[in-house]
Formats: structure tokens, C-alpha cells, sequence
């Protein structure tokens, strides 16, 4: 009876085998991969081939059987194939594509091929796979930035100065890690143009700052009209140059504005923004306000002081005494953006402190004070006035005009510059023709029209003559009159 036993067993085995049946249990393979010392020699390199069974039994992977990963393989034949079958991850992980976006090179790899920084096995290792879930997991999401800083060594020295690391350290759970930005479509790697990942990188920040927005967080209550601003307008009309946020705030190395490394601090506010707008910081940092700044004074206006930081900036609080005493009209000051100047310069305090004048006490020797407030812009006097009239290159006070003839004649800073304001308003509501004649000009030259000049010239002279005449009729009239009579 043994031997029948034994040969059917022999004659299970032989057409199992020549049909690729491979009944070996997980028990057959440890009998040889157990082995501390089985190696094997690829590519001129001795690879270990040893399976700790302790450490596969608390992988995710435990109740998996070795032939279900290693397919197609001959148990009977050493080494089981030439060349050997690679593992396919995706065979069962059919949403890696979706979740790796920030490895997308592992798409064509199979989870297994190509290099090990790119692929299933290279982070999640081989036998000992662990669950992002499990707080031991080095993919954990407490531990995931270390984890992936053994590759991006640089960048996990930014993101370790970050806010939101700092956010990880205090267990929030909300603060992003590695995996939970780069798992959405916001680098090169995904293949989508310029525009569209800035698009994406802004939706992701938004995301998590305006979860609520009707009840921002405190550092994201200006994100609210982001998309109404300059900057979210034109990166939504598909400008690929425009700044989304981490052009400004960094992508890895995001800190506090009060931290004095931080793109965004007041002391490093011009130079940022210099990156789009270089001539403008130019003007600004030859400026009174930028050499105030550059000195340390804490108080001296930057770039975002006056043109906002994400959104349009709220007008700020301004005591209706300052307006009453001076005669301004407010919504002049606003419409003309000067509003932000009168501000400070309005502060009895800060000018104290700074050996300044307020703007009421500045301005006294100006005659009919009130009309230029409401006629001429701040800038237009205080501001290079020589060609191209940098309006950014705040002056000295000793540098700026207070002689009545330097505008109010023909060929003049008035005509070169401070109604410019005003006439490109007028030109552009009413059209040109209409635009320079009901424009607020009142002396000639200012009309930058030589034909309304000539004009003005001739009606002045009539207008005169037809007075003399007139008079001079009357008079002889009247004399005409009293010898008739006589």
C-alpha cells in the first residue's frame, strides 16, 4: 500500500510540474531561504537572498503566500528561472499612478525595475512592507519627511525650518507632509504645462487655508479674495509668469513673517518682490523709504504695505480730523491711492518720533493747500521728478518742488508730470478730444495740445478786445448823445 501512495504521489508531481503546478507552501521556501548564508551572485554583486520569516509575518504582505508575488517560478530548478520573473506591484496596486505622482517615473518600472529611488521597493521595501498607518511605519505620517529625506537631503533640510513642520511637531493633524502635497499633480513630472501646475500649487494651499472660508484661519484671512487680487487674476487667465504662492512663501522652506529668514519679513519684502518687478525695487531701494528700511527703521512702508499682500488692500483707518483740517476728500485720497501716505504722515506720534512734520504742518506754506490735495497725487511732487518720473524714488524733503513757477508755467514739471494723473483718468473715461477739454487743467501749456493752446490764446484776445471795443462804442455813444442834446 506504501508504494502505491508513493507512486501516485510521483506521477502528481510529474504532471504538476510539466504543467507549471506548483503546490510548494511558504514552509518549502524557508527550508532554503531561511538560511542565513544563501546568496547569490547578480551582476558581479553577491546578493543575499536570506528571508527573516519574524520580520515577513509583520508585513502587510503576512498572509500572502511567497508564489503569489513570485509567479511563474520552478522550485525544482536552481535558480528557478533564467532570467528571472521581476515582481509587478501594480498587478494588485491598480491606483499607484494616481497616489505616486510624485514618483511618476514608476509607472513603466512595474513597481520594481528602474532605480530604487523610483520604485515600490526602493521606499516600501520587500519583505517588510509596513502600512502608512501603522505609527511604527517610517511612511507614517509623523515619520514620513524624515523617511523621504533620505533621498532629498536639501529639501528636508528646508522643510525642517518650516511652519509646517513645526505644525507636524505639535501633532496637528492637518499640517501637510511630504506625501500629502506631492501625492497631487504640482511638479514637472506630471507633464503639465507651466501655467496649469501653478494653477495646481495655488488650489493646494488654498485648499488648506481656506477649509472654511467664512472662517479663515488668522494667517489666511487675506487669502479669502486671493483670486480677486492682481497676482490670482492673471495666474487664472493662464499667466505662467505670474506668483502663486510659493513664489513668494517657498516651497519647502515656508516660515512666519516675523521670522527674520523668511522671504516674506519686512526687511526682505523688496527684494522678493524684486524678482518680477526689478525696477521698481530699484526705484524703491534709492527711495527714502527703502534706505529707511534698509536702516532698520521697523516703521517705514514696504512693497506690501501699500499694494497688499494676497488680496486688494484694505484702506486703512484714518481719524476724520486729519480731513476736516486739511480739506482732503477722502474719496479722492482712495481714488488716487495716496490714501496709504496720508496714513502715516497723518500720525502725530510716528512723525514725532521719526523727526518728521505731519502732513497739515508740512504743507502750510502752500498756497490754496486744499485744491492740491484733490488735485495733485503725493507722489507727483514728492518722487523724482526728472524723466521717467519714478514714482516708486521717494525724495528728500529738500528734494522736492516748492517753487510755484517750476509748475505753473508752460514747459514745466506741471506739464511734464503732474497732471498726467489726472488727463490719462479723463482720456480714459470720456475719450481723448472730450478728455482733454473738461480735463482739470487751468493754465496754459497743460493741455498738451498746441492747437487748444493756440486756441485759448486767440478767445483770451478777442474776449479782451470785444471788452474794449465794447466800452470804447459806449463811450462815444454817450458823447454822441450829450451834444445832441446840448
Amino acid at each position: 500500500m506504501k508504494i502505491v501512495y508513493t507512486i501516485v504521489i510521483c506521477i502528481f508531481c510529474f504532471f504538476a510540474h510539466s504543467l507549471n503546478l506548483h503546490c510548494q507552501s511558504d514552509e518549502d521556501c524557508m527550508e532554503c531561504h531561511s538560511d542565513p548564508d544563501i546568496s547569490m551572485e547578480r551582476k558581479g554583486v553577491l546578493r543575499p537572498l536570506t528571508v527573516k520569516k519574524f520580520i515577513l509575518a509583520r508585513s502587510v504582505h503576512a498572509s500572502l503566500k511567497c508564489v503569489d508575488c513570485h509567479a511563474g517560478f520552478d522550485p525544482y530548478d536552481i535558480p528557478h528561472k533564467s532570467p528571472m520573473t521581476l515582481i509587478n506591484c501594480l498587478d494588485c496596486h491598480k491606483n499607484t499612478v494616481q497616489i505616486h505622482r510624485f514618483h511618476p517615473q514608476m509607472v513603466g518600472s512595474k513597481g520594481t525595475e528602474g532605480s530604487p529611488n523610483v520604485n515600490c521597493k526602493g521606499c516600501h521595501g520587500t519583505h517588510n512592507v509596513s502600512s502608512p498607518k501603522d505609527p511604527t511605519s517610517p511612511k507614517h505620517f509623523a515619520n514620513s519627511t524624515q523617511y523621504c529625506g533620505k533621498c532629498h537631503a536639501d529639501i528636508l533640510t528646508d522643510h525642517l525650518q518650516s511652519e509646517h513642520h513645526v505644525e507636524v511637531e505639535h501633532n496637528n493633524p492637518n499640517a501637510p507632509t511630504c506625501i500629502y502635497c506631492h501625492s497631487k499633480p504640482i511638479t514637472k513630472g506630471n507633464l503639465l504645462d507651466k501655467a496649469q501646475l501653478k494653477i495646481n500649487q495655488e488650489k493646494l494651499c488654498l485648499d488648506c487655508h481656506l477649509n472654511d472660508p467664512h472662517n479663515p484661519s488668522k494667517f489666511a484671512k487675506t487669502l479669502v479674495d486671493y483670486e480677486k487680487s492682481v497676482h490670482g487674476l492673471a495666474i487664472l487667465s493662464g499667466n505662467q509668469d505670474a506668483a502663486v504662492c510659493v513664489d513668494c512663501h517657498g516651497a519647502h522652506k515656508l516660515q512666519k513673517a516675523s521670522v527674520p529668514t523668511s522671504s516674506v519679513h519686512k526687511n526682505n519684502i523688496a527684494e522678493l518682490c524684486g524678482k518680477c518687478h526689478g525696477d521698481i525695487t530699484k526705484e524703491y531701494l534709492s527711495s527714502v523709504h527703502g534706505r529707511a528700511m534698509k536702516f532698520g527703521v521697523g516703521e517705514s512702508p514696504s512693497c506690501t504695505f501699500c499694494h497688499g499682500e494676497h488680496n486688494i488692500t484694505a484702506v486703512p483707518h484714518i481719524e476724520k480730523q486729519v480731513f476736516t483740517a486739511t480739506g482732503m476728500k477722502f474719496e479722492k485720497m482712495v481714488d488716487n491711492q495716496m490714501v496709504w501716505c496720508i496714513s502715516c504722515h497723518s500720525d502725530q506720534a510716528m512723525m514725532t518720533r521719526r523727526g518728521l512734520l505731519t502732513i497739515e504742518e508740512a504743507h502750510k506754506w502752500l498756497p490754496a493747500a486744499a485744491t492740491h490735495y484733490n488735485t495733485v497725487r503725493c507722489v507727483d511732487c514728492h518722487s523724482s521728478y526728472d524723466p521717467p518720473n519714478l514714482s516708486h524714488n521717494i525724495l528728500n524733503r529738500e528734494e522736492t518742488i516748492k517753487k510755484c513757477e517750476e509748475c505753473h508755467s508752460q514747459n514745466s514739471v506741471l506739464m511734464s508730470k503732474l497732471y498726467v494723473h489726472e488727463k490719462e483718468k479723463s482720456r480714459n473715461l470720456m475719450g481723448f478730444i472730450n478728455g482733454t477739454l473738461l480735463s482739470n487743467a487751468y493754465v496754459i501749456g497743460t493741455t498738451r495740445n498746441v492747437y487748444l493752446d493756440v486756441t485759448s490764446g486767440v478767445i483770451f484776445v478777442f474776449t479782451v478786445s470785444g471788452i474794449f471795443i465794447h466800452a470804447f462804442l459806449r463811450f462815444r455813444s454817450r458823447k454822441t448823445r450829450n451834444v445832441e442834446q446840448a
